[in-house]
């Protein structure tokens, strides 16, 4: 009989392993219909990490949720996303993006985001 043992070095692990951005899509309400652009203003592009926090399935959909974690300092910065922005990022090769549904701070630093992704 033998016995296969399996070492993980979690010591190897990146904190962010992955780079995101959040964006706005800017307010032209003030242009004319023809003018809008449908400019996207980059609020914030960071390193995080990426995992799926829920799915659920309906027939031939999937709708999904993911998390992204980023670092913060709650000592020297503010957080400028907002319910409703924008999420980009490549997850090993799966394009997150959607929106942001949450945003959740942590004193210890750190800023847990949540997005429902649009591609599903």
């Amino acid at each position: 009989m033998v016995v296969m043992l399996m070492y993980i070095d979690r010591t190897a692990l990146d904190e962010y392993p992955f780079e995101g951005v959040f964006y706005r899509l800017a307010d032209e309400e003030d242009l004319p219909l023809i003018e809008q652009t449908g400019r996207e203003d980059i609020i914030l592009e960071t390193p995080c990490d990426i995992t799926e926090a829920s799915h659920n399935v309906s027939g031939d959909f999937i709708g999904v949720k993911f998390v992204a974690y980023i670092p913060f300092d709650p000592e020297t910065e503010v957080i400028e996303i907002h319910n409703g922005d924008r999420f980009e990022a490549d997850f090993y090769g799966i394009n997150v993006n959607g929106n942001v549904v949450g945003v959740f701070p942590s004193q210890l630093g750190g800023v847990t985001v949540y997005i429902r992704d649009l591609d599903a």
